[in-house]
């Protein structure tokens, strides 16, 4: 089977999924080009292995190529979902201890914002965070441009579940979603991200957010973040 990946941006972090084999040839091609692409705009990467079927030497040391690629350039290559075979390949070869594993991508993500890197180049950005959720990659980037160029310190991505993530592992203090995603897998919104931070506050745009003139949009935007930041607010 040859290799597929399918990838997301979680915030400022790369998931990358990885389907089939990961062999010498075409498959370590593809998958070193793509990851090293990534760096450029992404610091941190998580290769999720769970349906990876099997990897050779070439694979390994590719992996390990992309991991000191990633550290050079001040970020990180994380594995998750390491399936046992591979795992016992990693430590029969010395070079389990030289990655990063966990069982999940949460798990990856999480201490993707929690490392060094995150330490050194976040910890200490006093602006509030928040986060974005909207289903239009680039409605997503307005939305994060837009706040940020007002002070704010925000992250979008394009799915709930990935937003429990981010609220997991940044602590933001407002989370904005489109009118769309009010519900997850049945449930309110509000709900599944109180269950991460009963303390968060939920933003709701317009329904026709993206269709408004962008300036006016904009406005009423900060307008409403300001409210639900200020001291008091709920």
């Amino acid at each position: 089977m040859h290799l597929r990946l399918e990838s997301r941006p979680v915030g400022d972090v790369l998931l990358i999924q990885c389907h089939g084999r990961i062999v010498a040839g075409n498959e370590v091609y593809t998958l070193h080009a793509q990851v090293e692409d990534s760096f450029v705009k992404y610091g941190d990467v998580v290769l999720q292995l769970d349906q990876v079927e099997f990897i050779d030497s070439s694979g390994l040391g590719a992996l390990v190529r992309l991991m000191q690629a990633a550290r050079a350039k001040g970020g990180d290559l994380k594995l998750s979902g390491v399936p046992p075979k591979i795992l016992k390949t990693l430590a029969m070869t010395n070079l389990l201890s030289q990655f990063e594993t966990y069982e999940s991508v949460e798990e990856a993500i999480t201490a993707a914002y929690l490392g060094s890197r995150y330490s050194r180049g976040k910890a200490g950005d006093e602006r509030p965070r928040m986060l974005c959720v909207y289903e239009s990659t680039d409605v997503g980037t307005f939305l994060r441009e837009v706040l940020c160029s007002a002070g704010y310190n925000a992250l979008t991505t394009a799915t709930i579940d990935d937003a429990r993530i981010l609220l997991k592992a940044t602590k933001a203090k407002l989370v904005v979603i489109s009118a769309r995603m009010q519900s997850v897998h049945g449930r309110p919104t509000r709900k599944a991200l109180e269950e991460i931070d009963p303390a968060v506050s939920l933003l709701v745009l317009d329904e026709n957010f993206a269709s408004q003139d962008p300036g006016e949009a904009a406005e009423k935007l900060l307008s409403s973040v300001g409210s639900r930041l200020a001291p008091g607010s709920n």
